[in-house]
Formats: structure tokens, sequence, C-alpha cells
């Protein structure tokens, strides 16, 4: 006495839902424009808040440890720190998008010469720790913590909208 139920559509159900689990394969372009929008906000934000720095000359001489150890020196720019706020890959080949200073330093990023900012960590906090007795702290110090605090809420409301509308984009061509 057993009875064997059948349900219509049930292999159109699976596919759908095969096809939905490949959304961040397939729309990976598309999702990676979305995290480039969501980024543009810090970055937006940075680039508005940085000031120059002020000096004598159109560049400055900055003298640094190389990795064999000897003293070598970059040159730095009015405003290159402002140049650098950005978006990037990490990974080419993942969706997950960063943003902030970009630099040639940590990976190539193909930045310009003059829009590195490899010194921003130093911007942040000061060149010297207020434990070893530093206190020189420039006009924007604090800009990148008070940056993530300010656009955090603006860019998790952003990314979840945009989220929404491409899969339901994605969904409806299913």
């Amino acid at each position: 006495m057993s009875e064997a139920i059948s349900i219509k559509g049930l292999n159109e159900l699976y596919r759908k839902i095969d096809k939905i689990a490949k959304w961040s394969d397939r729309d990976s372009t598309k999702l990676q424009n979305i995290g480039h929008r969501v980024g543009d906000v810090y970055a937006n934000y940075l680039k508005s808040n940085i000031k120059d720095t002020r000096f004598e000359g159109n560049k400055f001489r900055v003298t640094h440890t190389d990795k064999s150890g000897g003293e070598s020196y970059t040159w730095t720019k009015p405003g290159q720190l402002k140049r650098s706020a950005g978006t990037w890959l990490p990974d080419k080949s993942r969706n997950n998008v960063l943003a902030g200073p970009r630099t040639n330093s940590i990976g190539r990023r193909k930045t310009k010469k003059y829009s590195d900012g490899w010194y921003a960590h130093i911007v942040e906090k000061g060149d010297f720790g207020p434990r070893f007795g530093g206190k020189h702290r420039t006009q924007n110090a604090g800009v990148f913590s008070r940056g993530m605090k300010a656009t955090n809420s603006r860019m998790r409301k952003l990314q979840v909208i945009l989220y929404r509308k491409e899969f339901a984009r994605y969904i409806k061509a299913a």
C-alpha cells in the first residue's frame, strides 16, 4: 500500500537552485564592480579629508632603511597620499575588493610613482610611537580610522542595496 508522490516542476526548481549556487562565479565582474562602488565611498572620504603636506619646494626626500639594512631615500610630492586613495582587487580571481591607500610595496598594485601611499601607516600613527618617546603627529593623523568609522554604515547599506538589486536581476534571468 505505498503510494508514489510526484511533484511537477521539481527538476526546474533544482535547476534554479543550482544556478543560484553559482551566482558568485558567473556574475564575478558585476560583484567586483559592486565592491568598487562600495569601496569608493571610503576612498572619496579619504580624498576629501587628507590635507596636503606643507613643505618648501615641490617635493621632499624621505630617508628610510631598505631591505638590505642600508640607508635609502624616496621622493614624496604634495598630494601623493591623497592620490593613492582608491580601490583594488588583492586577488584577481576573487570578488574581494579593498579600499584605502594603494601602494607598490605590498604586492604590485601598479600605482604611479607619485601616487604611492607607502607611508600611510606613518601618517596614521605618527613617525615614532609614543611608547618610544615620539610625539610628532601630522594634521592627517587618524584620518584613516576616522574614515572607517564615518563611512562603515553607509558602505554596508549601499552594499546590501546593490547586492539585492543584482541578485534580483540574476534570479530574473534564471
